[in-house]
């Protein structure tokens, strides 16, 4: 079951991300701001406070991670350059 889930989840993640890089393969700047949705969307997931005397819920991690994947993907098949580590992005 989990191999099943694993192969459903990397297709839909790969069909998000052709759909994302095709939509706006031609215009950098569309591109550009796909991956800026991206990271938007990653970083608002978990609105806690830093102090919160809760845990993140696991989801969140796992949620993070799926987009960052998928802006992989939006990168690769764009040709677009993968963000500075050094620059905080």
């Amino acid at each position: 079951m989990e191999t099943e889930l694993d192969g459903r989840l990397l297709a839909m993640r790969q069909a998000l991300a052709l759909a994302i890089a095709l939509g706006t393969r031609s215009h950098s700047q569309a591109t550009a701001m796909a991956l800026e949705l991206l990271d938007d969307l990653k970083a608002s997931l978990d609105n806690a406070p830093a102090d919160s005397p809760f845990a993140t819920p696991a989801w969140v991690g796992g949620a993070q991670d799926e987009l960052e994947h998928i802006a992989r993907l939006v990168r690769a098949f764009t040709d677009a350059p993968e963000p500075d580590p050094d620059s905080g992005e």
